[in-house]
């Protein structure tokens, strides 16, 4: 698997390039709130909040949180590290479960107190890599696809913090991160119900209308392979723009 290592490019959006320790620190966001990565810590205060808005979250996920071993892969690609290597030899010793939970992504909003305000959740794509194992496609690119696509599984802000831009921040900085580590396409869904299509869209995002799917195979193995929502969902991504 060819190696993937981060551009020294500018950052999504004309924003300076994060580095890992201001992500573990945590950036400016609205009304004093900082938003960084999650450390084990902070795990109990984000499972609380991503398990309130999400009900088919994976638990392995803020397992790892826990143990510090969710988003290291990521933390260490901003200071110039290699995602495929990892990736490479934990699928040789059967850890993809563990792989995944080192591409994900937790961030947290930490309001002046330090406490945990507002929470994502990024991760990759099982959805896409269970998709491209059907097809006629080699190993490598559906490694790659764990390299390229990432899912917003899940934003969470507690109620007494809404209104004030949290998730919007939240949203911001995960976007700015994964462009910034070279991935291609971000995605998620809500429920239809909630009508969150212009939120989505006033944060850059497209949101597709009921039946409409974008394709991720073309781009990776040559073969269409079509991703959109659920029943009830709704589906909403973005392309990393050419020159990012």
């Amino acid at each position: 698997m060819a190696k993937k290592k981060t551009r020294k490019t500018g950052s999504s959006a004309g924003l300076a390039r994060l580095t890992r320790q201001q992500v573990l620190d945590g950036v400016s966001g609205p009304d004093g709130v900082r938003i960084g990565f999650a450390v084990p810590e902070e795990a109990g205060a984000a499972a609380a909040l991503l398990k309130a808005a999400a009900d088919d979250l994976e638990t392995g996920h803020l397992e790892a949180l826990a143990r510090g071993r969710c988003g290291t892969w990521l933390l260490d690609a901003l200071a110039g590290g290699d995602l495929g290597e990892p990736l490479v030899r934990a699928t040789a010793a059967g850890e993809l479960q563990a792989a995944a939970a080192e591409l994900s992504l937790p961030l947290v909003a930490r309001d002046g107190d330090g406490q945990v305000t507002g929470a994502l959740l990024g991760v990759p794509s099982g959805t896409v890599v269970s998709g491209l194992s059907r097809l006629p496609v080699s190993r490598q690119q559906i490694l790659m696809s764990m390299l390229t696509f990432a899912k917003i599984k899940v934003i969470a802000v507690s109620e007494d913090a809404r209104g004030r831009g949290i998730g919007a921040a939240l949203l911001k900085r995960c976007v700015q991160l994964y462009e910034q580590v070279d991935y291609t396409l971000l995605f998620g869904e809500f429920d239809t119900g909630r009508e969150l299509g212009p939120y989505y869209t006033r944060q850059g995002f497209n949101v597709l209308r009921p039946e409409q799917a974008i394709d991720v195979g073309t781009l990776l193995a040559g073969i269409p392979l079509h991703l959109g929502a659920g029943p009830g969902l709704t589906f909403f991504y973005r392309w990393r723009a050419p020159g990012r």
